[in-house]
């Protein structure tokens, strides 16, 4: 496995107008590995944020491959629901 870190470029609005990061996602070793910063008064900001991303990522779904961005959003839709139902605070945070 490569040592090498790649990251991504800030999109081009930033770049021109500035902002701030507020989360950074890396796969390291197999596994989910992030920084972030709370960022928002409310849980519910970052609902909404998710589902921005979501739609976002089921976009480049359906520019990249054969699958529609609707196709990509309900499978989508199925993993996070999947995922959030096996949360449990029991276990260490992700960094």
């Amino acid at each position: 496995m490569s040592l090498e870190k790649i990251e991504l470029s800030a999109p081009p609005d930033v770049e021109e107008h500035g902002g701030v990061e507020i989360l950074r996602l890396f796969i390291c070793n197999g596994a989910l590995t992030l920084s972030m910063q709370r960022a928002f008064e409310q849980p519910e900001m970052w609902g909404r944020l998710l589902a921005e991303l979501a739609m976002q990522v089921a976009q480049v779904y359906a520019h990249e491959t054969p699958m529609t961005a609707e196709e990509a959003l309900a499978e989508l839709r199925i993993a996070l629901e999947t995922g959030l139902d096996r949360v449990s605070f029991d276990q260490p945070p992700i960094n």
